[in-house]
């Protein structure tokens, strides 16, 4: 929930602007960045409730604010919802919460969260929450507090998400919370939100691997119950789990994460059709590559969808699939002999050296379609962004070691910034997109796993396709831009 300030690694001073006026797939106000996201759909619009993180160093932050999109590619600035408290209120600052409707009236449950209180007993973090009638003006209900059950840190009691359980007719609220430096969600129930009444039950789950498991969120598609939320101390990523019931057992999927470290407290909307993953991608200290991530920056925005066997599949809306509009024609300005091209196929074969191509510069928002195969599996493939002309410095946004990761290549040395686990099959197609605007690239492949990470050499910058130590064919590879 707080911002830290990181050392910078200056051994690449790449920067671009930290705020782009225009975008159409990721998101960020003019001034200040996007923390995380309160999804919420009604009447053919998704309410995009966030948390505001100025940077100001203002002793208090983070008041909830909206952008608001029926197409998820054009977004409309709504400025603030709920605002700040005083010093001495327990919502000093705000927090991440759920926003759900009850007869004609907005429910928007927050996090209440005074540093200020911290060693005076009365607790740093409370749940909170205001109403409304129009999702625009809304009213704290400031005589009602809901603290942490005995037993739990009365310091990391947030990130409250509300679910109507249609089996027992009640309102499930589930919260973050913590005990013995292992965290746990916990819920509470009632059957009124006019009068809440909050009842403590029980854990709903917990993990001796999390020190917290943030911004929980719960929805049912078909026959399963999914249970998501973001972990601050390992992969710092978002995870899911699976359950016939809204009450668990909780199960682990093989692969449960739903993108890397670069999309973070990632919530979920649904809009009578689709079901779509909102998170949030990190800009770096300085804005500049070597920059260490940071709180907040710009929102994204995955569609989510479910395999037969019940785990979850992440990829790009077609709204933003059909904003590229313009196909633009691409030739290899650069090549190493060892790639041979046929129309839009390339064949890249690398006997133990860096096998590529480059294609000139990346200009605006742009998205990078193509589709990979090979016979045997290379040590390491896939696109490059932000290269210079020998590809010495570099991002590699691909495949090594059975991981989807992005790599940053400068003067030798290269840094893993993000991956997720991903398993390659001989003989098999991967069909891939590379979504990119500003400083932004997603990588989306096979329709199954999703890639973020931040870019700040990425435009005007040559992009291509690389292998390493093994033979891979890039098939039908094309660059569209928007019209």
């Amino acid at each position: 929930m707080a911002c830290t300030k990181d050392k910078i690694n200056s051994a690449i001073a790449v920067s671009t602007d930290p705020h782009p006026t225009t975008f159409a797939i990721y998101p960020a106000p003019v001034k200040g960045y996007v923390g995380d996201v309160i999804p919420f759909y009604e009447g053919n619009t998704f309410h995009l409730f966030y948390l505001q993180d100025w940077r100001d160093n203002a002793p208090n932050y983070h008041p909830w604010y909206k952008y608001t999109t029926t197409n998820l590619t054009n977004y409309t600035y709504a400025g603030q919802m709920i605002g700040l408290g005083t010093k001495s209120e327990q919502d000093f600052t705000l927090g991440t919460g759920s926003v759900i409707k009850a007869g004609n009236t907005y429910y928007g449950y927050y996090t209440g969260h005074n540093y200020l209180f911290l060693g005076t007993g009365q607790g740093q973090e409370a749940i909170q929450y205001a109403t409304s009638t129009d999702l625009n003006t809304w009213t704290k209900k400031t005589n009602y507090i809901l603290r942490a059950p005995a037993g739990y840190s009365i310091n990391d009691f947030r990130d409250p998400f509300i679910v109507y359980n249609d089996a027992t007719g009640e309102y499930w609220l589930i919260i973050s919370a913590q005990a013995g430096g292992k965290g746990s969600l916990l819920y509470f129930t009632t059957k009124d939100l006019a009068t809440p009444n909050w009842v403590y039950q029980k854990p709903l789950y917990t993990s001796d691997k999390y020190d917290m498991m943030e911004c929980p969120d719960i929805f049912k598609m078909g026959s399963y119950w999914y249970l998501v939320f973001s972990d601050t101390n390992l992969e710092n990523a978002t995870h899911y789990r699976i359950s016939t019931s809204l009450d668990g057992i909780w199960t682990t999927p093989a692969s449960d994460l739903l993108d890397s470290k670069y999309f973070y407290a990632a919530k979920t909307a649904y809009d009578g059709k689709n079901r779509y993953l909102f998170g949030w991608v990190p800009t770096k200290s300085g804005f500049v590559d070597a920059g260490n991530k940071e709180f907040a920056g710009n929102m994204s925005t995955h569609l989510l969808t479910q395999n037969t066997d019940g785990t979850l599949s992440v990829s790009v809306p077609d709204a933003v699939t059909n904003s590229f509009t313009k196909e633009n024609p691409i030739a290899a300005a650069t090549k190493t002999s060892d790639v041979t091209a046929t129309g839009s196929d390339y064949q890249l074969t690398s006997a133990n050296a860096l096998s590529y191509a480059l294609f000139g510069n990346i200009k605006g928002t742009s998205m990078i379609t193509g589709t990979l195969s090979f016979a045997a599996i290379p040590q390491n493939f896939g696109i490059l962004l932000g290269s210079n002309t020998d590809v010495s410095q570099a991002y590699k946004l691909g495949f090594i070691n059975g991981n989807m990761q992005s790599d940053r290549v400068a003067s030798g040395n290269t840094v893993t910034e993000a991956s997720i686990p991903f398993s390659l099959s001989t003989g098999k197609d991967y069909p891939f997109k590379v979504v990119i605007e500003n400083s932004i690239a997603t990588l989306y492949v096979n329709g199954q796993t999703a890639l973020s990470t931040r870019i700040y050499s990425l435009q005007n910058r040559q992009w291509g396709i690389f292998s390493t130590n093994g033979s891979v064919t890039v098939k039908n590879l094309k660059l569209f831009s928007l019209k």
